[in-house]
């Protein structure tokens, strides 16, 4: 593994991160605060604005970013061309889930639940992508040979935000719009669930 390479990267990350504290830092944390209590995500998304649109384009590039690095730690990625294929890969997952939920939002004559089902998904893996920075380059620079342990403790902090995201979104889903459960069920499934569980497997066997 190239780590100049993943220097400039993981600089980069640090870099829009840094911007994100010294301009957004009222945004930036309402985001992070709420991707683990529902109070401080409804706040958010009250206080919609060309501010929490900069916000929100930042953390999606700081998404990106990190979430493709935490997958690369996984295999044998030399170039920037390797990196950038995974990158593109992560942003066309991204990209096909927001295209998913708005089809069967159109579908279901559910619009305004899609609307909240994309803004309560994507708040949770921008906030992890951005938690999660700091072990990762622990993951990538340091000298003592415990990256497992840093891999479980990254991997045990995305499970727990997993796992507001499926009650944040099941809650909504049932309780202020009445849905049924199994629909909600397998959309977590599909769309949340398993990729988490596909990231995973290929730490553990690799």
């Amino acid at each position: 593994m190239n780590n100049d390479i993943f220097f400039i990267i993981i600089t980069l990350s640090f870099l829009l991160i840094g911007i994100l504290k010294a301009f957004y830092w009222n945004y930036g944390k309402l985001l992070v605060l709420g991707s683990l209590q529902y109070r401080y995500a409804s706040q958010y998304l009250r206080l919609e604005n060309a501010l929490t649109q900069r916000v929100n384009g930042l953390t999606f590039v700081i998404m990106i970013i990190n979430l493709s690095l935490l997958i690369v730690l996984q295999n044998d990625i030399y170039s920037v061309t390797d990196f950038l294929n995974v990158s593109f890969s992560v942003l066309i997952y991204f990209f096909l889930k927001y295209l998913l939920i708005l089809f069967l939002g159109n579908i279901f004559l559910k619009k305004e639940i899609a609307r909240l089902t994309i803004f309560f998904s994507y708040i949770s893996d921008r906030s992890l992508s951005i938690v999660i920075f700091p072990f990762l380059v622990l993951a990538y620079f340091i000298s003592f040979d415990i990256n497992h342990h840093i891999i479980y403790l990254i991997l045990f902090i995305s499970a727990l935000f997993l796992f507001f995201k499926i009650y944040s979104l099941f809650k909504i889903g049932t309780n202020s719009f009445g849905l049924f459960p199994l629909y909600i069920f397998l959309y977590l499934c599909i769309l949340e669930i398993f990729p988490f569980v596909l990231v995973t497997k290929g730490f553990f066997y690799d």
